[in-house]
Protein backbone atom coordinates (compact mmCIF):
# COMPACT_ATOMS: atom_id res chain seq x y z
CA UNK A 1 0.00 0.00 0.00
CA UNK A 2 1.54 3.54 -0.48
CA UNK A 3 2.30 5.80 1.90
CA UNK A 4 1.02 9.43 1.47
CA UNK A 5 3.75 11.51 0.07
CA UNK A 6 5.38 8.42 -1.02
CA UNK A 7 5.79 7.65 -4.95
CA UNK A 8 4.92 4.60 -6.22
CA UNK A 9 7.40 1.57 -6.37
CA UNK A 10 8.31 -0.95 -9.15
CA UNK A 11 6.11 -3.43 -7.58
CA UNK A 12 2.77 -0.76 -7.67
CA UNK A 13 3.62 -0.12 -10.78
CA UNK A 14 3.60 -3.39 -12.10
CA UNK A 15 0.47 -4.35 -10.28
CA UNK A 16 -1.53 -1.40 -11.55
CA UNK A 17 -0.26 -2.32 -15.16
CA UNK A 18 -1.02 -6.09 -14.87
CA UNK A 19 -4.36 -4.92 -13.65
CA UNK A 20 -4.68 -2.40 -16.22
CA UNK A 21 -3.55 -5.69 -18.87
CA UNK A 22 -6.66 -7.86 -17.12
CA UNK A 23 -9.21 -4.89 -17.68
CA UNK A 24 -8.50 -5.18 -21.75
CA UNK A 25 -8.20 -8.65 -21.64
CA UNK A 26 -11.39 -8.98 -19.34
CA UNK A 27 -13.84 -6.41 -22.04
CA UNK A 28 -12.34 -7.88 -25.35
CA UNK A 29 -13.06 -11.97 -23.96
CA UNK A 30 -16.69 -10.58 -22.71
CA UNK A 31 -17.25 -8.80 -26.04
CA UNK A 32 -16.16 -11.87 -27.92
CA UNK A 33 -18.50 -14.09 -25.12
CA UNK A 34 -21.20 -12.29 -25.74
CA UNK A 35 -20.80 -12.18 -29.86
CA UNK A 36 -19.50 -15.38 -30.46
CA UNK A 37 -20.44 -17.46 -27.86
CA UNK A 38 -18.23 -19.41 -24.66
CA UNK A 39 -18.04 -22.28 -26.44
CA UNK A 40 -17.04 -21.03 -30.01
CA UNK A 41 -14.42 -18.55 -28.57
CA UNK A 42 -11.10 -19.46 -27.96
CA UNK A 43 -7.81 -18.25 -26.25
CA UNK A 44 -6.23 -17.57 -30.31
CA UNK A 45 -9.67 -15.25 -30.70
CA UNK A 46 -9.27 -13.80 -27.72
CA UNK A 47 -5.83 -12.67 -28.13
CA UNK A 48 -5.71 -12.11 -31.81
CA UNK A 49 -8.81 -9.77 -31.11
CA UNK A 50 -6.01 -8.15 -28.35
CA UNK A 51 -3.58 -8.11 -30.83
CA UNK A 52 -0.82 -10.46 -28.69
CA UNK A 53 -0.07 -13.71 -28.78
CA UNK A 54 -1.50 -16.87 -27.10
CA UNK A 55 1.42 -17.26 -24.61
CA UNK A 56 1.54 -13.60 -23.87
CA UNK A 57 -2.16 -14.25 -22.59
CA UNK A 58 -1.83 -17.44 -20.40
CA UNK A 59 0.72 -15.00 -18.73
CA UNK A 60 -2.45 -13.66 -17.03
CA UNK A 61 -5.40 -16.32 -17.82
CA UNK A 62 -4.86 -19.97 -17.56
CA UNK A 63 -7.60 -20.30 -20.26
CA UNK A 64 -10.92 -19.00 -20.82
CA UNK A 65 -12.53 -20.24 -17.91
CA UNK A 66 -10.66 -18.22 -15.91
CA UNK A 67 -11.73 -15.22 -17.68
CA UNK A 68 -15.47 -16.21 -17.64
CA UNK A 69 -14.87 -16.95 -14.13
CA UNK A 70 -13.42 -13.41 -13.07
CA UNK A 71 -15.83 -11.79 -15.40
CA UNK A 72 -19.19 -13.57 -13.68
CA UNK A 73 -17.51 -12.97 -10.33
CA UNK A 74 -17.60 -9.58 -11.15
CA UNK A 75 -21.34 -9.46 -12.12
CA UNK A 76 -22.61 -10.94 -9.60
CA UNK A 77 -20.48 -8.96 -6.88
CA UNK A 78 -21.57 -5.55 -8.80
CA UNK A 79 -25.08 -7.06 -9.37
CA UNK A 80 -25.57 -7.99 -5.55
CA UNK A 81 -24.42 -4.53 -4.40
CA UNK A 82 -26.85 -2.57 -6.93
CA UNK A 83 -29.89 -4.77 -4.98
CA UNK A 84 -28.37 -4.02 -1.45
CA UNK A 85 -27.85 -0.29 -2.29
CA UNK A 86 -31.69 0.14 -3.86
CA UNK A 87 -33.20 -2.02 -0.20
CA UNK A 88 -34.24 -0.32 2.26
CA UNK A 89 -37.72 1.26 3.81
CA UNK A 90 -40.51 3.19 1.92
CA UNK A 91 -43.51 2.83 -0.50
CA UNK A 92 -42.76 0.49 -3.43
CA UNK A 93 -42.92 3.39 -6.06
CA UNK A 94 -40.05 4.79 -4.29
CA UNK A 95 -38.17 1.56 -3.46
CA UNK A 96 -38.71 0.55 -7.50
CA UNK A 97 -37.07 3.98 -8.43
CA UNK A 98 -34.07 3.33 -6.59
CA UNK A 99 -33.81 -0.61 -7.98
CA UNK A 100 -34.31 0.67 -11.30
CA UNK A 101 -31.98 3.09 -10.91
CA UNK A 102 -29.43 0.84 -9.39
CA UNK A 103 -29.38 -1.88 -11.82
CA UNK A 104 -28.94 0.55 -14.64
CA UNK A 105 -25.71 1.81 -13.53
CA UNK A 106 -23.28 -1.30 -13.56
CA UNK A 107 -24.77 -2.62 -16.95
CA UNK A 108 -24.39 0.39 -18.50
CA UNK A 109 -20.90 0.79 -17.63
CA UNK A 110 -20.44 -2.95 -18.77
CA UNK A 111 -22.60 -3.57 -21.38
CA UNK A 112 -20.77 -6.28 -23.36
CA UNK A 113 -20.18 -7.94 -19.81
CA UNK A 114 -23.85 -8.06 -18.41
CA UNK A 115 -24.82 -10.23 -22.10
CA UNK A 116 -22.73 -12.41 -20.78
CA UNK A 117 -25.38 -13.32 -17.59
CA UNK A 118 -28.18 -11.98 -19.78
CA UNK A 119 -27.99 -15.45 -22.34
CA UNK A 120 -27.58 -18.69 -21.54
CA UNK A 121 -24.59 -19.59 -23.74
CA UNK A 122 -22.64 -21.00 -20.16
CA UNK A 123 -22.28 -24.84 -19.90
CA UNK A 124 -23.90 -26.31 -17.03
CA UNK A 125 -21.20 -27.88 -15.40
CA UNK A 126 -19.00 -24.85 -15.55
CA UNK A 127 -19.38 -23.19 -12.11
CA UNK A 128 -19.54 -19.85 -13.03
CA UNK A 129 -22.97 -20.80 -14.46
CA UNK A 130 -24.56 -21.53 -10.78
CA UNK A 131 -23.69 -18.02 -10.45
CA UNK A 132 -25.18 -16.22 -13.36
CA UNK A 133 -28.21 -17.97 -12.09
CA UNK A 134 -27.98 -17.05 -8.78
CA UNK A 135 -28.09 -13.30 -9.80
CA UNK A 136 -30.80 -13.41 -12.12
CA UNK A 137 -32.75 -14.84 -9.39
CA UNK A 138 -31.77 -12.45 -7.39
CA UNK A 139 -32.87 -9.78 -9.44
CA UNK A 140 -36.31 -11.21 -10.49
CA UNK A 141 -37.08 -11.63 -6.69
CA UNK A 142 -36.10 -8.56 -5.68
CA UNK A 143 -38.08 -6.85 -8.54
CA UNK A 144 -40.96 -8.87 -8.03
CA UNK A 145 -41.35 -7.85 -4.87
CA UNK A 146 -41.31 -4.91 -4.75
CA UNK A 147 -44.11 -5.27 -7.44
CA UNK A 148 -46.20 -7.67 -4.90
CA UNK A 149 -46.02 -4.68 -2.52
CA UNK A 150 -46.86 -1.92 -4.67
CA UNK A 151 -50.20 -4.20 -5.50
CA UNK A 152 -50.81 -4.87 -1.99
CA UNK A 153 -50.54 -1.55 -0.72
CA UNK A 154 -52.50 0.19 -3.54
CA UNK A 155 -49.60 2.04 -5.08
CA UNK A 156 -49.45 0.03 -7.96
CA UNK A 157 -52.54 -1.10 -9.97
CA UNK A 158 -53.51 -4.51 -10.28
CA UNK A 159 -51.76 -6.57 -12.90
CA UNK A 160 -50.21 -9.55 -13.37
CA UNK A 161 -46.83 -9.63 -10.97
CA UNK A 162 -45.09 -12.19 -13.05
CA UNK A 163 -45.54 -10.04 -16.73
CA UNK A 164 -45.14 -7.02 -15.06
CA UNK A 165 -41.86 -7.94 -12.91
CA UNK A 166 -40.33 -9.53 -16.54
CA UNK A 167 -41.61 -5.82 -18.49
CA UNK A 168 -39.67 -3.92 -16.06
CA UNK A 169 -36.83 -6.43 -15.80
CA UNK A 170 -36.91 -6.22 -19.98
CA UNK A 171 -36.42 -2.15 -19.91
CA UNK A 172 -33.34 -2.85 -17.57
CA UNK A 173 -31.23 -5.93 -19.57
CA UNK A 174 -31.73 -4.31 -22.82
CA UNK A 175 -29.30 -1.04 -21.81
CA UNK A 176 -26.85 -4.22 -22.05
CA UNK A 177 -27.37 -4.44 -25.84
CA UNK A 178 -27.89 -0.90 -26.90
CA UNK A 179 -26.26 1.60 -24.69
CA UNK A 180 -23.29 3.34 -25.50
CA UNK A 181 -21.30 6.04 -23.00
CA UNK A 182 -19.85 7.79 -26.66
CA UNK A 183 -23.81 8.28 -27.80
CA UNK A 184 -24.92 9.00 -24.04
CA UNK A 185 -27.15 9.66 -22.06
CA UNK A 186 -24.88 9.96 -19.31
CA UNK A 187 -25.77 7.06 -16.62
CA UNK A 188 -27.78 9.13 -14.58
CA UNK A 189 -29.84 10.75 -17.04
CA UNK A 190 -30.62 7.39 -18.70
CA UNK A 191 -31.66 5.90 -15.00
CA UNK A 192 -33.40 9.01 -14.49
CA UNK A 193 -35.42 8.02 -17.73
CA UNK A 194 -35.86 4.48 -17.38
CA UNK A 195 -36.81 4.48 -13.38
CA UNK A 196 -39.59 6.88 -14.56
CA UNK A 197 -41.06 4.95 -16.89
CA UNK A 198 -41.37 2.16 -14.72
CA UNK A 199 -42.40 3.37 -12.06
CA UNK A 200 -45.56 5.22 -14.22
CA UNK A 201 -46.20 1.81 -16.13
CA UNK A 202 -47.51 0.30 -12.76
CA UNK A 203 -48.64 3.54 -10.62
CA UNK A 204 -52.17 3.55 -9.80
CA UNK A 205 -54.96 5.53 -11.66
CA UNK A 206 -54.93 8.78 -10.75
CA UNK A 207 -51.56 8.67 -7.79
CA UNK A 208 -54.21 7.04 -6.25
CA UNK A 209 -52.67 5.38 -2.48
CA UNK A 210 -54.00 2.68 -0.10
CA UNK A 211 -56.07 4.28 2.40
CA UNK A 212 -58.78 3.45 5.40
CA UNK A 213 -61.60 6.25 4.16
CA UNK A 214 -64.84 4.87 2.67
CA UNK A 215 -63.41 6.56 -0.98
CA UNK A 216 -59.91 4.99 -0.91
CA UNK A 217 -61.38 1.15 0.23
CA UNK A 218 -64.18 1.60 -2.73
CA UNK A 219 -61.16 2.40 -4.96
CA UNK A 220 -59.21 -0.20 -4.37
CA UNK A 221 -62.16 -2.42 -4.91
CA UNK A 222 -62.78 -1.51 -8.12
CA UNK A 223 -59.34 -1.97 -9.16
CA UNK A 224 -59.65 -5.70 -7.80
CA UNK A 225 -62.12 -6.45 -9.67
CA UNK A 226 -61.30 -5.12 -12.92
CA UNK A 227 -58.50 -7.25 -12.48
CA UNK A 228 -60.55 -10.17 -11.72
CA UNK A 229 -62.73 -9.44 -14.58
CA UNK A 230 -60.08 -9.37 -17.40
CA UNK A 231 -58.33 -12.58 -15.93
CA UNK A 232 -61.57 -14.82 -15.17
CA UNK A 233 -63.20 -13.83 -18.49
Amino acid sequence: METEGKPAGPADGAGRRRGLVEADILEVAAQLFAARGFAATSMQDIAAALGTSRPALYHYFPGKEAILARLIDGLAEATSTAVEQAAGPGPADERLDRLVRALIAPIAAAPGRFRLILTSDLAEEFRGAATATDVRRLVVNSVGEVIADGMASGVFRRCDQRVATFAILGMINWVAWWYSESRGPAVDALGDSLADLAVASLRAPGGERAGTDAAAVLASIRRDLDFLERHLA
